[in-house]
């Protein structure tokens, strides 16, 4: 009977660490909001959980996180248009649904309020 025990204790074991790194998966994301969202992806071999943002100035424009294979352009900003200061900053984690939006800029709820309330007055 321990060896039964034991045997599946060990099944459980190898099966818990033969799944994948799970990440989190959004095409499209505008400050909080996810506009194109995806069920998470298992990385494969050589990939990891990847979120980029990008940024005109210090302004955040979107952002777009998912699998992607891991380059040497991890945890780098990079600028590609120089004409309006677009840069990315791409960043890359190994922990299952690591790479999460994160919590929105304290601004936004403030934004977000005085924009309903705005858009509640030009109805009127």
């Amino acid at each position: 009977m321990h060896h039964v025990v034991f045997l599946g204790l060990t099944l459980l074991l190898l099966c818990s660490q033969a799944a994948g790194l799970m990440c989190r998966v959004c095409k499209f994301q505008v400050g909080v909001l996810c506009f194109h969202p995806k069920d998470p992806c298992e990385a494969d071999f050589g990939q990891s959980c990847e979120t980029t943002k990008a940024y005109i100035g210090k302004v955040p424009l979107f952002s777009k996180y998912g699998c992607n294979k891991r380059t040497k352009s991890c945890n780098v900003t990079e600028v590609k248009d120089d004409v309006f200061d677009v840069s990315y900053n791409r960043t890359c984690c190994e922990t299952n649904l690591c790479n999460a939006a994160g919590s929105p800029p304290s601004g936004l709820p403030l934004l977000s309020g005085l924009g309903a309330v705005l858009g509640l007055w030009l109805l009127k």
